[in-house]
């Protein structure tokens, strides 16, 4: 897996941070992290002043603000295409007009690891699965997700959810940076393993491929396999 440390260079667009193309929107999925305590909050990138600030979102627990004081140090953490990214920084300033969101210290370098869609974690988690391929059962149905990857996952049933080519919707929770992280997201089942003869003991294997994921989606799986790779 590579690791880059990016320095901070001059440059004349608001989109580049240390030299790096952040190369996400406004409203982008960011992890907030402060040292001490030990927190972390799901935040979202409100805009950006080149070599002067980073302006975050307030983050919530229980649906409250926490309040973090002006210095304080905090880590923040981010999807780039294919790349993990995390730089330091510290509270500047809070605002609360219009409404409640903080400046963060421009960083000085972004630390960088290259997360490839094919490596898959071995895993066991909980999943409902739901379809509307087929509407004369009940929905939705229980699973169970084997090995994940940021663009699928084989999922084991004790019945078959579908056919090769239907589409499945999978709802599940990842517990990602010590947050309890709510995943929604669509999947086309690209293969079945031996569905016609299967031992009583088995289950039904399906392989799926990810549809197109949310910024929160994919930032949550890249943490999730980063971590337990």
């Amino acid at each position: 897996m590579d690791n880059d440390v990016a320095a901070n260079e001059q440059e004349p667009s608001g989109a580049n941070i240390a030299g790096i193309n952040l190369n996400v929107p406004i409203g982008h999925a960011l992890v907030l992290e402060s040292l001490a305590p030990s927190r972390k909050w799901p935040v979202h990138l409100l805009g950006l002043l080149d070599n002067k600030t980073v302006m975050v979102s307030a983050p919530l627990r229980d649906g409250k603000e926490v309040y973090l004081e002006k210095g304080s140090a905090v880590i923040v953490r981010y999807m780039d295409g294919e790349r993990a990214c995390a730089f330091e920084s510290h509270v500047v300033y809070r605002a609360v007009q219009p409404f409640s969101y903080y400046h963060l210290a421009f960083p000085y370098e972004i630390e960088t690891t290259r997360i490839r869609n094919a490596e898959r974690v071995a895993t066991q988690l909980d999943a409902w699965i739901d379809s509307d391929f087929i509407v004369l059962e009940d929905w939705p149905k229980p699973a169970s997700i084997t090995d994940i990857s940021r663009s699928g996952a084989r999922i084991e049933s004790d019945e078959l959810l579908g056919q090769t080519g239907h589409e499945l919707i999978m709802d599940f929770r990842l517990q990602v940076s010590g947050l309890n992280r709510h995943v929604k997201v669509a999947g086309v089942i690209r293969n079945i393993a031996s569905p016609n003869y299967r031992l009583p003991s088995q289950r039904f294997a399906m392989g799926l491929e990810f549809c197109e994921l949310s910024d929160d989606a994919r930032l949550s799986l890249a943490n999730y396999i980063h971590e337990h790779h």
